[in-house]
């Protein structure tokens, strides 16, 4: 779950300066968490932000022990890869697994975590410089599929329909991550904080004084942002890709190939939380900007996206774009 995409940024200097002003005590917090940093903000007191920040890092700690693939013991790993064999999963598991059965049903596929073996492979492809032979891309792709997965979240069981499945979360997880680290938080009784979890942001309460947290999307435009109860993500090919024969080969992948998107596009996406807005953005990178708005059109109000290009064209925005219309605060 190390997946490193492009990462939005808060102007940290400038929204102290003026919540300082306001005499207003906010605290930061920082963590290498999921194998990226993590930053908790919290506006309370010393004593409850520490202790609001202490319960987020420690429920981000039981999120990666679920999720990660990159854990031999984490509990994803222990899952059963025999077709019929079925195995109870813990409550983080399973709310991994029903988001993202969920994204797969509303992107038709686009979104999929049930692509491990295929990850597994091109993740060796891109250590080694040389893409993977196609017809073995083809053979990895009948291992994967999310209409293969058997589910039942009354009962929190798994099962798979096809031998050799495996999750890779690293597309949605991170999302997960952040929103369990609000939950944790808010629990504590702030409501105001935000969590920035290596791009994946989710945004309380705005700090008293302000009307929104200030976010620069790491976009070819640095789109400002103003959040509140709101999240927003970037996903793109920027940081992790393999050039080949002139191409760009992104570690984002078309499920219904099992290669990788080759279009060189990024993609910011906002929604009611970071797993919503985790997945979105993914989805909408192999979607692209036509059957996106489509989608996005279905998902209605409270979400959002633009595309842009490494050319330096424009972006290309998406309608309920709510998220840059909120209150610019200086």
């Amino acid at each position: 779950m190390t997946r490193k995409r492009t990462a939005a940024a808060v102007p940290w200097l400038a929204a102290w300066t003026a919540l300082a002003a306001a005499c207003t005590p906010v605290h930061e917090y920082r963590r290498i968490v999921m194998g990226a940093e993590c930053r908790v903000v919290v506006a309370a007191d010393e004593q409850t932000a520490d202790r609001a920040a202490e319960a987020a890092f420690a429920r981000l700690a039981e999120v990666e022990q679920a999720l990660s693939d990159w854990m031999a013991g984490s509990e994803v790993r222990r899952l059963p890869v025999r077709a019929g064999e079925q195995s109870a999963v813990s409550a983080d598991l399973a709310a991994a697994i029903a988001a993202s059965l969920a994204w797969s049903e509303r992107t038709d596929g686009a979104f999929d975590a049930t692509l491990g073996a295929l990850t597994g492979a091109w993740r060796a492809a891109r250590r080694a410089g040389t893409p993977l032979d196609p017809a073995e891309a083809r053979a990895l792709v009948a291992r994967c599929g999310w209409r293969h997965v058997r589910f039942d979240p009354a009962a929190r069981t798994f099962s798979s329909a096809v031998d050799g499945l495996r999750f890779d979360f690293g597309a949605i997880g991170q999302g997960l991550g952040a929103d369990a680290a609000m939950a944790a938080i808010r629990a504590q009784g702030v409501q105001s904080a935000l969590v920035d979890l290596s791009g994946d942001i989710v945004a309380g309460e705005a700090p008293p004084g302000r009307r929104a947290w200030r976010v620069a999307a790491d976009d070819d435009q640095a789109t400002t942002l103003f959040l509140r109860n709101q999240a927003v993500t970037t996903s793109g090919d920027r940081a992790q890709h393999l050039d080949a024969g002139g191409v760009r080969l992104s570690h984002v992948l078309d499920p219904a190939t099992g290669w990788p998107v080759t279009t060189r596009v990024q993609v910011t996406a906002g929604a009611p939380t970071a797993t919503d807005a985790d997945a979105l953005a993914t989805a909408l990178c192999v979607l692209g900007p036509e059957r996106g708005r489509a989608l996005l059109a279905r998902l209605g109000p409270g979400y959002w996206a633009t595309w842009s290009w490494p050319d330096g064209a424009a972006a290309t925005p998406a309608p309920a774009r709510t998220a840059p219309e909120s209150p610019r605060i200086p």
